[in-house]
């Protein structure tokens, strides 16, 4: 596949790990593929660190035909994913397309719940590795491993192994998404850039009146430059 051709998905929800998140979505612009954040809505995400980034797109206005490929940060962010069953859903049909599914750290989270671990030589951040055993993926200690067309890795220290494999997947792998649609962020905003003004606050909060299920609430914090 000629990388300037191909589409990409990268993932995004709160707790994102920065450099999960960036490295990965800056390589591959590097390429020259077309890369577009995808999260549960348009609104603004923050990182573990509170690094704001606002998706190009919401998922229920991409489809799985539109990929390439998805890439799936760590942090805790997986953890508000696999809540929402659209990223989900994403990701298990990018998976049953032929295309590829990258995950590192936390990301093994998306994999089981996907059910797209099973029988599939993966690593992890080593906190969960028992969540993907227990999804029946083979587990191993590696900085990045490939299985079909699943690459995964365990930390941001594995990043220049993991962003490799990914563009060395797709220089050897054919099309396979079905769609000839060029994705462009929504409301003729420019693609989503790295560069911020002001950090991103989150707290927790409930999610209704007198509710016990929390969840996590972003606002905009003081300018940093």
């Amino acid at each position: 596949m000629n990388l300037a051709e191909a589409q990409i998905a990268v993932l995004a929800e709160n707790q994102y790990q920065e450099l999960e998140l960036w490295y990965p979505l800056l390589r591959l612009r590097e390429e020259g593929a077309n890369v577009v954040v995808v999260g549960p809505s348009e609104q603004t995400y923050g990182s573990k660190l509170g690094y704001p980034v606002t998706p190009d797109l919401a998922v229920a206005d991409v489809d799985a035909a539109d990929f390439d490929a998805v890439v799936i940060p760590g942090g805790f962010a997986p953890e508000g994913m696999r809540r929402h069953k659209p990223m989900i859903d994403l990701v298990r049909k990018v998976h049953d397309q032929g295309s590829l599914v990258a995950a590192i750290c936390h990301a093994g989270w998306i994999l089981a719940s996907a059910e797209i671990a099973r029988d599939r030589k993966v690593t992890c951040v080593a906190l969960i590795k028992d969540d993907v055993i227990h999804a029946g993926g083979k587990y191993v200690d590696e900085p990045v491993v490939r299985d079909g067309n699943i690459i995964t890795s365990r930390l941001p220290s594995d990043l220049p192994v993991f962003c490799k494999e990914i563009v060395r997947y797709l220089k050897e792998a054919p099309r396979r998404r079905n769609s000839a649609k060029v994705l462009a962020p929504s409301k003729g905003r420019p693609p989503v850039s790295p560069a911020y003004t002001h950090a991103a606050e989150l707290t927790m909060g409930p999610r209704g009146t007198a509710s016990a299920d929390y969840t996590t609430i972003v606002k905009t914090g003081e300018r940093v430059a």
